[in-house]
């Protein structure tokens, strides 16, 4: 089978078979909300062997709210629920459970997939049980500052603690930390800042 007949298929599987646990599908990844979290669930078929890879992810539901303050693009908050994980501009998710599934039958991928999906329905059901506040998910960021900069400021400004949010954007300045986001002139941490001052002094 030529890779995208199989990578066709298998995608296509994976789409049939995930609705029965509440999920979504759209192009190569599965979402949904749970607890006021969204999930996301990444698969990328192998070209060279008959494997299925990916990891899973999540972020509060109202985080990406909050950026999008911040940056002043409010429309997007009415987008679908897809748009969080697929938005250029957007607090990425937090990938915390990376997979890789070998395939017995390429043309027979739904026995594997459907264990890898409850493996990925019992790694959900794990994580929503631990993270009960937006604190949980911000210490968790805070493992890894420099990759998460953008979602440590928008949790700080989320819970109002603009003291810290503006020390922060001062102290990712300051070590030369980017925030990957740029708009015109200023990048993420200029609009937080501004928003901060703005909104709360």
């Amino acid at each position: 089978m030529k890779y995208k007949e199989k990578e066709k298929l298998w995608l296509k599987s994976i789409k049939e078979l995930c609705k029965t646990d509440g999920w979504k599908f759209k192009g190569y990844f599965i979402y949904k909300a749970v607890n006021d979290l969204f999930f996301s669930a990444y698969f990328y078929v192998s070209m060279k062997e008959n494997a299925i890879s990916g990891w899973i992810g999540y972020k509060p539901l109202n985080i990406d709210n909050i950026f999008w303050d911040i940056i002043d693009e409010k429309p997007n908050k009415n987008m679908p629920l897809s748009f969080r994980a697929e938005a250029a501009f957007c607090v990425r998710e937090l990938n915390y459970f990376q997979y890789k599934v070998d395939v017995k039958d390429e043309f027979n991928p739904d026995s594997e997939i459907i264990n890898l999906l409850q493996t990925i329905k019992e790694q959900v059901e794990l994580k929503s049980s631990k993270i009960k506040s937006l604190t949980d998910f911000q210490t968790e960021l805070m493992e890894n500052e420099k990759s998460n900069c953008v979602g440590i400021i928008t949790s700080f400004v989320e819970q109002g603690q603009i003291d810290k949010a503006i020390h922060k954007i001062d102290e990712y300045k300051e070590n030369k930390i980017n925030s990957g986001f740029g708009f015109g002139s200023k990048d993420f941490f200029d609009l937080a800042k501004d928003y901060c001052n703005k909104n709360y002094r």
